[in-house]
């Protein structure tokens, strides 16, 4: 267990090392529970220490009603998405659409319970051959097309359901896109069933990438990676760690690795270690981990976004009018016929004022603080 300066940082990481074991934690009385309960929160981790949490007893009926709320309405959204990926996986197959689970659909499965690993969306890789028949069955089952730009076509259905069909793993426009195409070693699940598994050491390779991506190319990351990162490489599983280590290496995200498994042995290592015993390059991940939430820093900058489009008008045009590009797509139809584009303008502007208010409100508050 690695010790630093903070003491919920420090009782946080004992509790996750403790549930991930099954080993008692110890009562702690230099803790903030309130303070503590925030930083799980943030760093979506909260049904994953609860169970150690609870065994010490020293939360109040107040404290203990507070945490339990959180974990019974996880608990709740958990089965309620459960279910309806379940029947959305059988319409899938039915369709005779390759698919394939992403990040912590698999990850889950190496936690001590699956509703410790909480997840805000299903990632799943596809055939994007396939993309018209699989828009048509989200949208029978009420879904709305929230974006389907970038890599993935992502789907929402109030109150919990949000579903990002990917269809390849890396963005060609992102800094960071090693060539990557796990189909190539992937097994089909069984008869009946259109779904693929993953290889071990590919999802190992890719949930390492996927971290990588979040640390240097977007905001950051949190501890639950750490955690996911140690459970998988502790998991007794026989993994070809040549194959692994060489296509990280080929990604030139070898010496990142290295750092993360050092990290995260010493995170739950049972000896005591300070945080200063660490190595330069583990410190400053430590620190980065906790800056934020499990995604990082969650504030949203403008200041890149108008940057990265050359000015404030150039923005906005963009939010209200995309690239002909990017509108075709986000709908198909325009392919075929593009002269529809003026009324899909029209069409684009109400569907998101309708389904995704809070992002153009954001867009706007952004601004409107901006000096």
């Amino acid at each position: 267990m690695i010790i630093t300066r903070n003491a919920e940082i420090n009782y946080l990481l004992q509790l996750l090392s403790c549930s991930l074991s099954g080993e008692d934690a110890e009562k702690n009385s230099a803790v903030d529970f309130d303070r503590l309960l925030k930083l799980a929160k943030n760093q979506q981790v909260y049904s994953a220490v609860l169970p150690a949490l609870e065994k010490t007893e020293q939360l109040s009926e107040k404290q203990l009603e507070m945490w339990n709320n959180y974990r019974l309405s996880e608990l709740k959204k958990t089965i309620a998405v459960d279910s309806e990926r379940a029947l959305i996986c059988d319409e899938l197959d039915r369709a005779e659409i390759k698919y394939m689970f992403l990040k912590g659909l698999i990850i889950r499965n190496y936690y001590p319970k699956t509703a410790m690993r909480q997840m805000s969306d299903n990632d799943i890789l596809y055939d994007e051959n396939k993309r018209d028949e699989l828009c048509e069955i989200m949208k029978k089952r009420g879904y709305y097309v929230g974006a389907s730009g970038g890599i993935s076509d992502d789907f929402y259905k109030k109150p919990y359901c949000t579903f990002e069909f990917h269809r390849t793993l890396f963005n060609p426009e992102e800094e960071f896109c090693p060539e990557f195409n796990p189909w190539e070693r992937a097994t089909p699940e069984g008869e009946g069933s259109s779904r693929y598994v993953m290889t071990k050491e590919d999802n190992f390779v890719y949930t390492m990438g996927h971290m990588y991506k979040h640390y240097y190319c977007i905001d950051g990351c949190g501890i639950r990676f750490v955690c996911d990162i140690y459970l998988l490489k502790n998991s007794g599983d026989e993994l070809d760690w040549d194959y692994i280590n060489k296509t990280l290496e080929d990604f030139g995200i070898l010496e990142f690795s290295n750092t993360v498994t050092a990290l995260a042995d010493s995170v739950f290592s049972k000896e005591k270690i300070p945080a200063e015993a660490l190595s330069k390059e583990e410190k400053a991940l430590l620190d980065f981990l906790f800056e934020g939430g499990v995604y990082g820093k969650s504030s949203y900058d403008i200041d890149s976004e108008i940057e990265k489009y050359g000015s404030r008008s150039k923005f906005l045009i963009h939010r209200v009018f995309p690239s002909k590009e990017d509108m075709k797509a986000e709908y198909r139809v325009l392919n075929e016929k593009p002269y529809l584009l003026p009324a899909y303008y029209g069409y684009r502007l109400i569907d998101k004022y309708k389904h995704n208010r809070k992002y153009m409100k954001r867009d706007l508050d952004a601004l409107k603080n901006k000096k």
